[in-house]
């Protein structure tokens, strides 16, 4: 019996190793389970006659087989062998153990039977018993060698050990996963409680520490584990937790998104947090009956569409079913990226229907090609150029492509009677003090202006909101590059703010707002508030689990030029009413479109085309009469800090 035990566990190694990297097929594992149910019928015969002086090394018996056909019948029935083996839980042991009873009772129930019928019996009915316990400790021991093996297997030779943040029902499950599953990246040596005092000493029979304790210990662990509830709590501006956490170097982890787990516990896979884990707010709730009924089966052109917002735009048109997608861009390699990611992620099943475009918005007969080709019905205007100092050096194609770039597209728009027209605008055309700002200034006028002429069919509607998280050239990437290379980080000057919104959260207010108004307003979004650019800084460095001023030094470089100390919303004549939307605002313009500025954008027009830039932007400033350029004494403010 020894000799043949060393060979059974002999073979469950060497079924585990398959396990240790791929995914079995679950019939496999039927096969498996069904094989030592085999093992278990002899065993339960071998011990049943050897009381008897008889002892059967292997036998074929019809008992055998009707024990066996019994619990593979089990087996399909409560589909015991259909999870993951190396993530087998306490759940999963409880399942087989109602395999195990309803196949006993079962095996009774027929040896009653056929005693009556034949006057004899199968097997003994403690023979049936015995079967039982043997069955369940043979699935019950091969999943927990297959568990175990695969985590030694890919174990670390050194864990981090962690706290759990929060000692609440959510906090305490999570804390269970983690160790139940015997993480081999983390392990697990205590909890944080977010009060003050606790009535609970200890959980898992792993201590509790407050903040202050932990300020006074000498021994830390490496990193912090918070769960989504608490998350929350973290990026509230007010949470005193979070900076007294940094001050720990403790490095802080979340659980992945569920839809990120990919067919495993995500216990196994814990994310750093990041900067805009912090900053994101709760979720938005959109009105998705109305919107399905806006964007579904229509064919929608997104200019920029390779670009930070135009591909998140993209993205979250797809669940609206539209009947085509326009992918227009400049950037090949971009929009090339793009494709491959839609190709990859999104299958025909689901009704993706899209066409690649390269073409510039500058060029209006090309644009007319696609316009009587394709036949839009809404139109993302998201084509510009954005980078303040780049466009300081470099107006005349700041004005080409931001204002002439969206006249034309804007024009082609009314021609063809687009049903709507959504111009993606920025905070920065609020009293500008950049070309950048001024030119998409000047696009909302002219827009504006389509949108008061008389007996059209298209609705014009213009989005406003400022700095969105980790898009391309965005402050966020340039501190992560520089903080990599061990610093410095250089902000521009110490009092500088912004206002921050993630990409996601942004480009769902941009696709509500599109399918608000009567055409005409300028929609601006609810940023929160202003963050300083050196907090944002700091809270970035510690977040690495590095010291600000220590680790990684911070310099002031002076302000850009173009750039302005903290961006506005909304202009100085401008008021706001509000939606049905609680984080959209309509801004409501004064200004008056008389012949004189009509006058004027054609003016511009006319100087951008012969590439005057010193005539175009002495117009500019007659039509953004609120432009001003960086003076000065904002040049001097900069060479202070340089």
């Amino acid at each position: 019996m020894i000799e043949r035990t060393k060979k059974v566990g002999t073979l469950l190694i060497k079924l585990a190793k398959p396990l240790v990297k791929n995914y079995v097929p679950r019939k496999y594992i039927f096969l498996i389970d069904l094989f030592l149910s085999f093992l278990a019928a002899q065993c339960a015969f071998f011990l049943v006659f050897s009381t008897e002086g008889v002892y059967p090394i292997f036998t074929t018996s019809i008992g055998i087989w009707i024990m066996l056909g019994v619990q593979g019948c089990c087996f399909l029935l409560f589909k015991s062998y259909s999870g993951l083996v190396r993530y087998s839980s306490f759940r999963d042991a409880i399942k087989q153990l109602r395999v195990t009873s309803v196949s006993v009772i079962s095996l009774l129930l027929i040896n009653r039977i056929y005693f009556w019928l034949t006057g004899e019996k199968l097997i003994l009915d403690a023979g049936i018993i015995v079967f039982g316990f043997i069955a369940f400790s043979f699935l019950f021991f091969f999943r927990v060698v297959i568990k175990k093996t695969y985590q030694v297997m890919n174990r670390s030779k050194k864990r981090k050990t962690a706290y759990i943040l929060g000692i609440d029902r959510e906090d305490i499950a999570m804390a269970e996963g983690i160790i139940s599953e015997n993480d081999n990246s983390f392990k697990v040596i205590g909890f944080i409680c977010n009060h003050s005092k606790s009535h609970q000493t200890r959980i898992f029979n792993l201590p509790i520490y407050n903040i202050e304790q932990l300020e006074k210990s000498s021994t830390l662990a490496d990193a912090v584990i918070v769960s989504d509830a608490n998350l929350q709590k973290l990026r509230e501006n007010d949470s005193p937790i979070l900076g007294k956490l940094l001050d720990l170097q403790l490095k802080i982890y979340k659980l992945p998104k569920l839809q990120d787990w990919q067919g495993q516990s995500g216990y196994g896979n814990l994310q750093a947090i990041k900067i805009e884990d912090l900053l994101q707010r709760s979720p938005i709730q959109l009105d998705r009956e109305k919107l399905r009924g806006l964007y579904h089966n229509k064919t929608i052109l997104v200019t920029g569409a390779a670009g930070s917002i135009g591909s998140e735009i993209v993205r979250q048109l797809i669940p609206f079913s539209p009947k085509r997608i326009l992918l227009l861009d400049q950037a090949e390699t971009p929009l090339h990226e793009l494709v491959v990611e839609l190709d990859k992620n999104y299958e025909e099943s689901q009704g993706l229907c899209y066409e690649k475009i390269i073409c510039n918005v500058r060029r209006k007969k090309r644009l007319r090609q696609l316009f009587e080709e394709f036949q839009p019905e809404i139109v993302f205007h998201g084509a510009a150029y954005k980078h303040v100092p780049m466009m300081e050096s470099n107006p005349i194609e700041a004005l080409s492509v931001n204002f002439q770039g969206t006249r034309n597209v804007a024009d082609l728009a009314l021609e063809f009677k687009i049903e709507r027209f959504v111009f993606v605008s920025t905070d920065k055309a609020v009293n500008p003090t950049n070309i950048m700002g001024a030119s998409k200034r000047s696009a909302e006028l002219y827009i504006q202006s389509l949108a008061l002429q008389q007996n059209h069919y298209t609705t014009f509607i213009t989005t406003r909101f400022g700095n969105v998280l980790g898009s391309n050239g965005s402050v966020i990437p340039h501190f992560k590059k520089q903080i990599a290379e061990n610093g410095p980080v250089t902000v521009t000057h110490p009092e500088i703010t912004r206002y921050f919104m993630t990409i996601d959260e942004a480009c769902q207010l941009v696709l509500e707002a599109g399918a608000m108004g009567n055409g005409g307003e300028i929609y601006v979004f609810d940023m929160g508030s202003p963050i300083k650019i050196i907090d944002l800084a700091q809270h970035m460095i510690r977040l690495t689990g590095l010291v600000p001023y220590k680790d990684i030094q911070i310099e002031f470089t002076g302000l850009r030029p173009g750039e302005k100390l903290y961006e506005e919303l909304l202009a100085d004549k401008e008021s706001t009413l509000p939606t049905h939307h609680e984080k959209i605002m309509i801004a409501q313009a004064t200004h008056n479109f008389d012949a004189s500025k009509k006058a004027l954008l054609t003016k511009l027009l006319d100087s951008v085309k012969r590439y005057e830039a010193e005539t175009a932007i002495c117009t500019l400033k007659e039509l953004v009469p609120e432009f001003k350029p960086a003076d000065l004494a904002q040049q001097l403010e900069s060479k202070k800090y340089s």
